[in-house]
């Protein structure tokens, strides 16, 4: 076997201030246990945003060898032509980039591919690339963005990748992929009809067998059907005695079976949809919000609300169920700021409604980059009161949803947390590291509102 380049081999001038930068930063590190604890995170900070730094480096060389193997392949072709022997087919070096990348990091063909194509395209976004050599996004974010910008027409890629970017270097990977199919939706709403429509006359449901006497049962439906039946599963596995020794999922498995042989009745589930004023009259088009899935179109809000008002217990020409068993709420947004209005009371405990108005409101976990869904009880996510009872009041503004890891954590020694009247919540860390989020905005935030207030390390919604 060939070996590749020997690490000694000068490497060009910008993977060479990469690596020269990441040595500084080792360097500098002192002995663990003389350095700040500030400063070691500072560091970790630093560290990370070198990698990051590096892996866009890597992907502008993937991007240069593929132009290489195409600039070859031309000389190839010139040759061929000029050439007076006969023409033998051979295979191209534009075909073979990601063998050679496989080769050379020492990984799989899959995962090379992979790597190259996210490399391809990102190239494509000079904003992006920039953002990525300086180490403010890493390849999850770069990837995120490209693959949701892949379906926008090009008169609006350019905007979008702006705010894109913007946004990524202050959220998570996550958080960033689900503030984008709010925005695709947002930036062309006629295009993003169409593709629910288009995507809507793929539904269907396939069996895949498996090993040991399993199968798989897949199926592929609009989002409003799949949320009930989820939902409606999770209810009756909940609602087994204490003594049932079977895990959650295996409930939820043996529901389904009952549910559709018709051996146990369907429960009530209640379904959170939350729009905007403005998408419930026919011109409308701001996405709204289905609970535990995320951002639908207007026309789509429109034609449940119509379903739930005829409560017909049929599907619809597109496929939407509606069902009697099932309780819409439809939650209405400040048009402005796009989030939940207050609601105050005299008592420890919040009541249904408040409880309900606060979950919607929060979505998920309120601590910085935690994904874990909020809308139930059963999700173990609390409502936390930011001042605790009775010096601090039951009301919306007071109460945050923080899961049980991070509601511990809220009460380590350190930790502190303050709340504001707009639902903004500011993280305190022992080290004196700041960290805020903001309640999900269900329509599109007015400029500045995501930053407009200087906190120190990070701003994460």
């Amino acid at each position: 076997m060939t070996s590749s380049t020997p690490p000694d081999e000068p490497h060009p001038d910008g993977a060479r201030a990469f690596d020269q930068r990441v040595d500084e930063l080792l360097k500098a590190l002192p002995a663990s246990e003389t350095v700040s604890p500030a400063v070691l995170r500072d560091r970790l900070v630093e560290l990370e945003r070198a990698k990051n730094a590096i892996d866009a480096a890597q992907a502008q060389m993937m991007v240069q060898m593929h132009h290489e193997a195409q600039r070859h392949d031309a000389e190839d072709d010139l040759a061929r032509v000029a050439s007076d022997g006969p023409v033998v087919p051979t295979g191209r070096r534009e075909e073979f980039v990601i063998d050679e990348l496989a080769l050379h990091l020492r990984c799989t063909r899959p995962i090379a591919s992979h790597r190259f194509s996210v490399a391809m395209a990102a190239h494509a976004f000079p904003t992006v690339m920039a953002a990525w050599r300086a180490g403010r996004l890493d390849a999850r974010k770069v990837e995120a963005i490209c693959d949701a910008v892949s379906v926008v027409d090009d008169a609006f890629i350019g905007t979008l990748v702006e705010s894109a970017v913007a946004y990524g270097e202050t959220h998570t990977g996550s958080q960033l992929r689900v503030w984008l199919n709010r925005r695709v939706i947002i930036t062309d709403p006629a295009a993003a009809e169409q593709r629910r429509q288009n995507a809507m006359a793929d539904r269907h449901v396939r069996l895949i067998p498996l090993p040991d006497g399993i199968a798989e049962l897949a199926a592929r439906m609009p989002a409003t059907q799949a949320r009930q039946i989820y939902d409606t599963l999770t209810a009756v596995a909940h609602s087994t005695d204490g003594n049932d020794a079977r895990t959650l999922d295996q409930r939820r498995s043996d529901a389904l079976y009952d549910l559709t042989c018709g051996r146990a009745d369907p429960p009530q589930v209640h379904l959170n949809l939350t729009a905007p004023m403005s998408s419930l009259t026919p011109s409308g088009d701001a996405p709204g919000e289905l609970g535990g899935y995320g951002s639908i179109t207007a026309e789509q809000i429109r034609e449940l609300l119509a379903l739930a008002g005829k409560d017909c217990g049929c599907s619809s020409e597109h496929g939407e169920a509606n069902s009697s068993v099932t309780s819409w709420r439809r939650l209405l947004t400040d048009p402005v700021t796009g989030v939940l209005t207050d609601i105050s009371e005299q008592r420890y405990r919040p009541s249904p409604k408040l409880d309900r108005a606060v979950r919607t409101r929060d979505v998920t976990c309120r601590f910085p980059g935690c994904r874990r869904p909020a809308l139930t009880p059963r999700t173990g996510v609390d409502l936390d009161h930011t001042v605790p009872w009775p010096n601090g009041a039951t009301s919306a503004d007071n109460l945050a949803c923080l899961c049980r890891h991070h509601h511990r954590l809220k009460h380590s020694p350190g930790w502190s947390l303050t709340s504001h009247p707009d639902g903004v919540l500011e993280w305190l860390t022992p080290t004196g590291h700041r960290f805020t989020t903001h309640p999900w905005h269900y329509t599109d935030p007015p400029d500045g509102v995501e930053h407009d207030r200087d906190v120190g390390q990070q701003d994460v919604a």
